[in-house]
């Protein structure tokens, strides 16, 4: 008995670790010349419409931005959400 339920808990925990992927997400910056991509735990990638992130002199700046999650090969910034 202690073996079936050791066995149905393993089961469990590979199932909820594998439906906890995080996915890349391949954006362009709207009015620039600008690739970001972005990794997120949950959602899709066409979705996400705005990125913020904090400057060297720590000012936020907000992009809008157009998702795909389609891979490339050459990507450039990485950034999590």
């Amino acid at each position: 008995m202690k073996k079936y339920l050791f066995l149905i808990g393993a089961a469990l925990l590979v199932l909820c670790t594998s439906c906890a992927k995080e996915k890349n997400c391949r954006c362009s910056v709207l009015h620039k010349n600008t690739v970001r991509i972005i990794t997120i735990k949950k959602g899709n990638c066409k979705d996400l419409n705005y990125a913020s992130y904090h400057d060297a002199l720590d000012t936020l700046h907000v992009d809008s931005i157009l998702c795909t999650d389609y891979p490339f090969d050459l990507d450039s910034l990485l950034t999590t959400i």
